[in-house]
């Protein structure tokens, strides 16, 4: 006795009926082709996602949205491959229980689907690694750009909300960063990104504003603030109060950064000199002469005899024979 797999029969009968085996018995109302390669989104493979699905005829378009909506199975991943012979392919459409005679259709052998995750370029990237730069010390007291940026393989991130986050490796050379983006979608792990980058860096530092000579006592003229290659800055001053005052212990060109090694205390106060004290309280200011018992720079606290009272009194000095009394 002969055993009849009915399943495989009607399975036969189906396929042959629309693959064109009864295409004499039907006039075709939706045309549908399908591409040997395409990319998918979303969790599931549906059709009208990977094929062209047309009505021929008005009669035909009910079928032709039927059609369009054939759940074919879940999608790859993104980034990964999914690989589906015809056989698989057609396995997957008569499933549906639609009627696929009355379509005309084109399959390929094999058909490869690409799992397409959310876009990410390296210029997004590089955007984000120019906003952490800003709001980071040295960076955002100075002025950077980012003279070569590499990347390692972008991941395909599934489709949600997205977060990153920039975590820079240590390094006392700040013109080199390193690092990594973490990302997650809807809050889940989604994989990162190695950065390295090279940077032009500038720190803002006092330069000499024109050529300056050993042993000059340095005024607001003499020197000017701007910006200078980090790997000029170390050392240099920043604050202009730093320098006014003091004596060049070198010569330096206009544009050469000024260093703290540079300088000397200059004496604003020598000892037997005779000096103005200023006293304050509140609004009120009180002058009398004094006698300095020792010289000073400015800034320096020194003993000042007050000529009224010939008490010795403390002061700081604040300018050239101006000493401000330490209460």
């Amino acid at each position: 006795m002969i055993a009849i797999n009915f399943k495989k029969i009607w399975l036969f009968v189906w396929l042959f009926v629309w693959l064109g085996g009864a295409g004499t018995l039907w006039a075709a109302q939706v045309s549908v082709i399908i591409p040997a390669e395409n990319t998918v989104s979303g969790p599931r493979i549906v059709l009208g996602d990977i094929a062209s699905v047309n009505a021929l005829i008005p009669e035909g378009e009910a079928l032709a949205q039927a059609l369009s909506a054939i759940d074919l199975g879940a999608a790859p991943e993104p980034g990964r491959e999914l690989l589906l012979r015809r056989a698989q392919l057609e396995q997957r459409l008569v499933a549906s229980r639609l009627n696929l005679s009355e379509a005309s259709w084109a399959l390929p052998e094999e058909l490869r689907l690409t799992g397409r995750g959310q876009d990410l370029s390296e210029d997004l990237l590089r955007q984000a690694l120019g906003k952490y730069m800003a709001e980071t010390e040295p960076y955002k007291s100075g002025r950077f750009e980012l003279v070569s940026v590499s990347f390692g393989s972008l991941p395909g991130l599934a489709p949600g909300k997205v977060q990153y986050r920039f975590v820079p490796q240590p390094s006392s050379n700040p013109t080199y960063l390193s690092g990594a983006f973490f990302f997650n979608v809807d809050g889940q792990d989604a994989g990162r990104v190695r950065v390295t980058a090279q940077v032009d860096l500038s720190i803002e530092a006092l330069v000499a504003a024109r050529p300056l000579n050993k042993g000059q006592i340095l005024d607001e003229a003499d020197l000017s603030l701007t910006f200078i290659p980090y790997s000029q800055a170390k050392g240099a001053l920043t604050a202009l109060e730093a320098a006014l005052g003091s004596t060049l212990k070198v010569n330096l060109s206009a544009g050469d950064p000024l260093k703290d090694r540079n300088l000397a205390k200059s004496l604003m106060v020598q000892r037997g000199d005779l000096v103005t004290l200023v006293a304050q309280q509140g609004a009120l200011t009180i002058t009398a002469s004094g006698q300095a018992k020792e010289g000073g720079a400015l800034g320096d606290t020194i003993s000042i005899l007050n000529l009224s009272s010939k008490k010795t009194v403390t002061g700081r000095i604040i300018g050239p024979d101006q000493v401000e009394i330490v209460f």
